[in-house]
């Protein structure tokens, strides 16, 4: 594994060795990703194994020698129906029940059109596109 300096000193990080640093940096952490998914899906096995197991031994709690385990449930909800449910919020005024967060294509499209939108304020969100030079086979 290749050990990647976070911050060479600014007077000998040349704009290139800047980008080769960060594309080194995103492919380390593409590889810990990866291991991390690998693992996400040995927990999900073992999670499912234990709710079989669980509930063929009619009980809701369970440990071993390092850890012990016990299924809590909570109830969810799926909006099948938008429109309904969005009048019943307004009928009842339950706007509680929404999360506070912007679509960003909806807002971007009616902020360019009509260049406001009450309650929001604007900002201009930028990032860094990295690709690769490299010619896959």
């Amino acid at each position: 594994m290749t050990v990647v300096a976070l911050r060479p000193a600014a007077k000998t990080l040349t704009l290139g060795k800047a980008i080769d640093t960060l594309w080194e940096l995103r492919e380390i952490k593409r590889a810990k990703e990866a291991e991390i998914k690998e693992i996400e899906g040995k927990i999900a096995a073992a999670e499912s194994t234990l709710f079989e197991r669980l509930d063929a031994e009619e009980t809701d709690a369970g440990k071993g020698k390092s850890a012990s385990v016990s299924i809590t449930s909570a109830t969810s909800f799926n909006i099948t129906d938008f429109d309904a449910f969005a009048k019943y919020v307004a009928k009842t005024k339950y706007f509680h029940l929404f999360q506070r967060r912007v679509s960003e294509v909806a807002a971007r499209e009616i902020f360019e059109s009509k260049g406001q939108l009450p309650g929001l304020t604007a900002f201009v969100k930028r990032r860094i596109n990295l690709r690769s030079l490299a010619v896959k086979a």
